[in-house]
C-alpha cells in the first residue's frame, strides 16, 4: 500500500515555513542523489510554519537490499503532504514523528521515527492560530492513492474512512465546493459550460444515470485535487 523507507534513511530536512508549501531534501542508502521536495499543504500544529531536521539514530549502511527496495524512488518529489508531524503537543495525530506525503512519482511514502532523532527549527505558529489538519482532506487523499492503485489494477476500490468504492470505469471524479462526492465516465463536453454523463453519487449510488453536469464539477482523475 506504501513506500515505507524508514529503515534505509540517513538524514534529512523539510521546510514548512512558507504556508502552503513544504520544501527540502532526504538521504537514503540505496540512492547516490539527494532527493528533494515540492509539496503542497502543512505541518499539522506542532510544527506548523518552522522546519524540522532528521537523522537516524543509527545510520544503516548501503547494501543490496537497499539498493533493490530503493529502485524506482524518484529524486524528485512532488505532490500533496499527507500526515507530518513531531507528535508534540498540540497531538492532532500520533505522539511521534510521522512523515507522510503523497508522491505523484511514487503514491504514498510513510516514514516513522523516534522523538530524539528529530529536531524543530525554529518557532511555529502557534496552535492556537491555526486549524487542525483537515482529516476529510486526508481521507480524499487516500481515497485518489487506493482509487490510482486500483484503477491499474482494473479492479473496485473501497476507501472505508469515505465509504467510497471507486471505480476504475469511471474516468473523472464529481466535486462540489472542493470535496469528492462521486464519480463520471463517458463525459462529453456540451454547451454552456455543461457536459453530458453517466453521474455516480456515492450518497445515492442506486441513482446513477446519464445527465448534464456543470463541467466546472469534473476533475480527470489523473488530476491531483
Amino acid at each position: 500500500m506504501a513506500w515505507r523507507p524508514t529503515q534505509y534513511l540517513i538524514e534529512g530536512e523539510l521546510d514548512n515555513t512558507q504556508p502552503g508549501k513544504v520544501t527540502g531534501w532526504m538521504r537514503f542508502v540505496g540512492i547516490r542523489q539527494l532527493v528533494t521536495f515540492d509539496l503542497r499543504g502543512n505541518f499539522h500544529r506542532d510544527i506548523r510554519g518552522a522546519k524540522i531536521r532528521f537523522r537516524q539514530n543509527d545510520p544503516p549502511q548501503p547494501s543490496n537490499e537497499a539498493s533493490r527496495y530503493m529502485e524506482g524512488f524518484a529524486t524528485e518529489q512532488t505532490g500533496d503532504v499527507g500526515d507530518i508531524t513531531s507528535g508534540l503537543p498540540p497531538q492532532d495525530y500520533v505522539e511521534y514523528p510521522y512523515i507522510e506525503w503523497y508522491s505523484e512519482q511514487n503514491g504514498r511514502v510513510v516514514l516513522e521515527l523516534d522523538k530524539d532523532e528529530v529536531e524543530v527549527i525554529g518557532r511555529p505558529i502557534p496552535a492556537c492560530e491555526s486549524d487542525p489538519i483537515c482529516r476529510q482532506k486526508q481521507a480524499q487523499n487516500m481515497a485518489r492513492f487506493i482509487a490510482g492503485i486500483c484503477a491499474e489494477l482494473q479492479v473496485p476500490a473501497v476507501c472505508p474512512s469515505l465509504q467510497v468504492v471507486s471505480d476504475p470505469k469511471f474516468s473523472h471524479w464529481v466535486t462540489e465546493q472542493g470535496r469528492i462526492i462521486g464519480e463520471a465516465h463517458s463525459v462529453e463536453a456540451g454547451t454552456n459550460g455543461m457536459s453530458f454523463a453517466f453521474v455516480r453519487l456515492f450518497s445515492m449510488p442506486e441513482q446513477a444515470e446519464y445527465g448534464y453536469i456543470d463541467s466546472r464539477n469534473l476533475q480527470a482523475k489523473n488530476i491531483a485535487a
